[in-house]
């Protein structure tokens, strides 16, 4: 008896709910994933950047001094041994750096090039575009500390989405060393101070001031946002090093031939970073900003290394969001799921063709075919709707008479004509068509090349 949508609605009350700013990834979802974290996969490897895994509990310890909110809410915290304090990490850069003192991954020579990727737990406000636990795709340079270093992350990051035909623009800034900061904090700590802006601001920016200056800036409240416009610049403090180090990343993009917008109030929202910040804002064809939600951000870190115990180390780090980048792919109704070529679908009806089904699959698989199937459908049509939908090219189907005659039908999805084929030979018959394929593509080919139609 089918059930109805009452009962349905009944049985569903009982589910616990998913929490909050949690997502679940199904169906397409769970396919334009798939399709961003090979593609991030593929740019590391592109890049020479070394894969490496770490966990997803660590120490609070860890973060405790990286975040610009230091009250430690944003935190997901877990029971520990004893008195240890436990989170679920907030981002990957700590762990990696933890990872690489903890490994002597520098031992072998530096620049070290790692590429991690995996969950992160944010316990942030509830809006558009952030989620509580998203994936993040990082990518780390220990050990470089020239302009060249911002220059390839930026340049990796806008050819990752300009491959997704995502178009993004560039915001880029140095907020220098903490010398630098120093003065800079004290002008801007008297700009707000001034009366008639200390009551604009929001109630955490109100305690902030005189405590951590550039938090001030990175504060996403409307209020704060307007006066934030208005506030000192810190280019206008920066040490000749540090804008040196910023011209030179500069022209590097310009040769690269990569736009980037100079904002003077992008400073992050971390704690360790230094010099060059920089992130990706989602944009219109015209290069208009849909909206100042980062894909993708980073900048240099040169004093984290030293913090976790290290020697002074320079460094620099990328991280990409992939839930992001997967709502801009959805929005540009892109067709990530290219149709592959060459397909080869097996169809199969009743037990024993099921189980010499599977086993041609692995034959053919490992002599290479592109092989697909449908081995939890017992309808012969659903899965021959299957085969259509992913546009493959043949189609094998085994029923009841093949097995008794040792055979099976092959279709040409194209045409629609069938053979029968003995079973035996079907790799060979597979190979034949595949060369009598190439044969009529590079026919085509010469035609257009030499004046055909």
């Amino acid at each position: 008896m089918p059930e109805t949508a009452k009962s349905l609605e009944k049985r569903n009350e009982k589910v616990p709910p998913r929490l909050l700013g949690m997502k679940d990834l199904v169906g397409a979802d769970s396919r334009y994933f798939d399709f961003v974290v090979d593609k991030a996969r593929e740019y590391a490897r592109l890049y020479n950047f070394a894969t490496i895994k770490t966990p997803s509990l660590e120490t609070y310890d860890l973060y405790k001094k990286s975040t610009r909110r230091s009250t430690g809410k944003e935190f997901y915290f877990v029971e520990g041994e004893k008195n240890e304090k436990v989170t679920l990490r907030p981002e990957l850069t700590q762990g990696i750096v933890r990872a690489y003192l903890e490994n002597n991954l520098g031992e072998s020579g530096q620049p070290v090039r790692l590429f991690s990727l995996g969950p992160i737990f944010r316990h942030e406000k509830l809006q558009t575009g952030h989620y509580r636990e998203s994936t993040q795709a990082d990518f780390e340079i220990i050990g470089d500390n020239k302009p060249l270093s911002e220059a390839l992350l930026i340049a990796a990051a806008h050819n990752f989405f300009k491959e997704l035909s995502i178009k993004t623009q560039v915001q880029i800034n140095s907020i220098g060393s903490l010398e630098c900061r120093r003065e800079y904090c004290s002008k801007l700590a008297a700009f707000y101070k001034e009366r008639g802006r200390r009551s604009k601001l929001c109630h955490y920016c109100k305690n902030n001031i005189g405590k951590n200056c550039l938090s001030l800036l990175d504060c996403k409240e409307e209020s704060c946002l307007k006066l934030a416009e208005e506030a000192p610049q810190i280019a206008d403090y920066l040490s000749s090093e540090s804008r040196e180090h910023f011209a030179k990343t500069l022209e590097f993009l310009d040769e690269l031939n990569i736009d980037y917008n100079f904002n003077p109030y992008l400073v992050r929202g971390l704690n360790y970073y230094s010099d060059t910040v920089f992130e990706f804002w989602p944009a219109n064809e015209d290069g208009s900003l849909i909206s100042k939600i980062a894909l993708a951000g980073g900048g240099r870190y040169d004093s984290l290394i030293e913090s976790l115990g290290g020697a002074p180390t320079a460094a620099i780090g990328l991280a990409i969001g992939l839930e992001r980048t997967i709502a801009r792919i959805k929005d540009k109704a892109l067709l990530i799921n290219k149709p592959e070529e060459d397909i080869v679908f097996i169809a199969q009806l009743g037990d024993q063709a099921k189980l010499k089904s599977m086993q041609l699959f692995e034959d053919l698989r490992l002599a290479g075919f592109n092989v697909r199937q449908s081995f939890a459908s017992d309808s012969l049509k659903i899965q021959l709707e299957e085969a259509v939908n992913m546009r493959a090219k043949t189609c094998l189907i085994l029923g009841k008479k093949e097995i008794m005659d040792e055979t099976i039908l092959m279709r040409d999805m194209d045409s629609g004509a069938q053979e029968t084929i003995v079973f035996k030979k079907i790799r060979e018959r597979l190979a034949k068509k595949d060369k009598l394929i190439e044969k009529k593509v590079n026919n085509r080919k010469e035609g257009g090349l030499y004046g055909g139609f």
